[in-house]
């Protein structure tokens, strides 16, 4: 310091003037780059934060635009279900009325025929089994239908109850021996089940689903054989439903358990039918618990499957479940 002020007295004024100059000269270049370097901060700063927000942006664009394009193609599929489903009632409305018709203008036909004296006691006993018959297929046709409107409304009731299965199904079997005497057809039913314990389930509903699968059986077979068989598999019993008849198309399984679908359109022809009997099939078993499902059956026909929860097994449940399989082996 003491050498500064010694330099700074050999000066004169004038020289004085010039190097305070400098000093200031130097100091305000000094603010002026701080600040022009702390602006370039700010803007480059700034800068980022824009780049940040027009790619964040960017990317809000390309999530709304994959987003607009994903629900459009949702509402596109809704809208084509819509029409499907629609056309498929319409299709159902007009098979409806055929379907109902057939049977109230053959009984009102052979009710007109009972009364008529030409026709001797054998012939009206026949008229009167085409009126029973046809009777008995409009009450079916009215039940499919009651089903379906109180499952789309919501309020089915389910009933656990304890029920003995194997009672259960061998009058099951009962029933199926009693339609095919009726329906004249030379096929055997078969029953294959399990020793185990009762099920918790809805007897009413499961009665319905067997029902509704072997009717089905018996309506498209022709020869061989229907077999009804129920096994366990860990927690749940699986049920099957295996014909000998005319089988489904590989694409007919995927839709067949869908509302108004009856298979192939020959086979719509051929046998008739609402269309709602699988439909409720697989809502019921639903509403029980359980899932259902097709397989083509081999060389012929189909196997329709559904599972329910089963019990869990105690000490003599499981030792009779092991002298069966046994006794199977």
């Amino acid at each position: 310091m003491q050498n500064l002020n010694t330099a700074i007295h050999l000066y004169s004024h004038n020289d004085k003037a010039q190097l305070l100059l400098l000093f200031l000269a130097v100091a305000l270049t000094t603010v002026v780059m701080a600040l022009y370097f702390s602006k370039k901060a700010c803007m480059k700063k700034e800068l980022e934060k824009k780049q940040q927000e027009f790619l964040q942006k960017e990317k809000d664009n390309k999530e709304l635009k994959k987003d607009i394009k994903q629900r459009t193609k949702n509402l596109k599929f809704a809208l084509q279900k819509a029409e499907e489903a629609n056309r498929l009632k319409s299709l159902f409305l007009a098979n409806m009325s055929h379907e109902i018709r057939t049977p109230l203008n053959s009984i009102i036909g052979f009710s007109e025929l009972l009364t008529d004296n030409d026709y001797d006691d054998q012939s009206k006993k026949l008229f009167s089994k085409q009126i029973d018959n046809n009777s008995r297929h409009l009450l079916e046709l009215i039940d499919q239908i009651f089903h379906l409107a109180i499952i789309e409304t919501g309020k089915t009731k389910i009933n656990f109850q304890e029920t003995d299965l194997v009672k259960l199904l061998k009058k099951q079997k009962k029933r199926a021996d009693n339609l095919l005497e009726e329906n004249n057809k030379k096929i055997s039913f078969i029953l294959k089940t399990e020793m185990h314990s009762n099920i918790s389930t809805d007897k009413e509903k499961l009665n319905l689903i067997l029902n509704n699968l072997i009717d089905n059986a018996i309506k498209f077979t022709k020869k061989g054989k229907i077999e009804l068989q129920c096994t366990r598999k860990e927690n749940d019993y699986i049920f099957q439903v295996k014909d000998t008849g005319c089988g489904l198309k590989d694409d007919e399984y995927e839709i067949i358990f869908d509302p108004f679908m009856q298979g192939s359109e020959t086979l719509k022809k051929i046998k008739g039918g609402s269309g709602l009997g699988l439909s409720n099939v697989k809502n019921y078993v639903i509403l029980l618990g359980g899932k259902v499902w097709c397989t083509q059956n081999s060389p012929q026909g189909s196997i329709f499957c559904f599972s329910l929860p089963a019990p869990p097994l105690n000490n003599e449940d499981q030792s009779k479940l092991f002298q069966y399989q046994l006794f199977k082996n």
